[in-house]
């Protein structure tokens, strides 16, 4: 235990020195964050349509070495006029949002968001299979892991709590559904942040810190 508080501080001092009070070093990690999850979403819109790259191209008039880019998550040269040719092409609309928020929930939401991702994907499961096993609509496991301003339901959460083994109460304070986040959650969760980069293939490493996380949010309540 000794050695897990050690290892939670030094991430801690290198999070705080190296990216929390440098203002362009946090807008980079939200932009490669943003890109992750843009990259991303079109890999498994693509995926849930049964296409190939190729065949993805076809339809929207490119080429499939485009197609490739815009599904690496390293990519920065994404544009709203190519998105949408892609959204139209999957018969997808397109929703562009630049909310203001806090950076404590933006945080939170984050987390709730690349748990629930990354939790889907240590089982194998695909957004299809979990909504079936979990018997959760599936338009909303979409919205949970893609769009950080959904507010899942009671229900919902409480199916994932149960379906995944963790607390209903702190996953509901990460998503934002209830007020409460104390200090050990908000820590938890920007440790857990701070770590993880929208989990495309859980990594050895990934999975460490996927699972770190996954023991504080089972344990009964946070200690304040």
């Amino acid at each position: 235990m000794k050695k897990n508080k050690k290892t939670i501080n030094a991430i801690e001092i290198l999070h705080d020195r190296y990216i929390k009070n440098d203002p362009e070093r946090r807008a980079s990690l939200e932009v490669e964050r943003v890109n992750a999850e843009v990259a991303q979403t079109i890999h498994d819109l693509r995926q849930e349509k049964g296409l190939t790259q190729q065949e993805l191209a076809d339809l929207v008039g490119t080429t499939q070495s485009v197609i490739s880019r815009l599904e690496d998550a390293d990519y920065e040269g994404h544009s709203l006029s190519m998105l949408g040719r892609i959204a139209k092409a999957l018969n997808k609309g397109l929703d562009v949002k630049m909310p203001e928020k806090d950076p404590k929930t933006l945080t939170m939401r984050y987390a709730f968001q690349e748990v629930v991702k990354g939790l889907r994907r240590e089982k194998g499961l695909r957004i299809d299979e979990l909504a079936k096993k979990a018997d959760i609509d599936r338009d909303e496991i979409v919205s949970i892991e893609r769009d950080n301003t959904c507010k899942p339901s009671p229900l919902t959460l409480y199916k994932l709590s149960r379906f995944f083994n963790i607390s209903q109460r702190k996953l509901a304070i990460l998503a934002g559904v209830i007020r409460g986040g104390s200090d050990p959650i908000l820590r938890e969760a920007s440790n857990f942040a701070a770590k993880s980069e929208s989990f495309v293939i859980l990594t050895p490493e990934e999975k460490r810190t996927l699972d770190e996380f996954i023991k504080f949010l089972s344990s009964e309540e946070e200690q304040t």
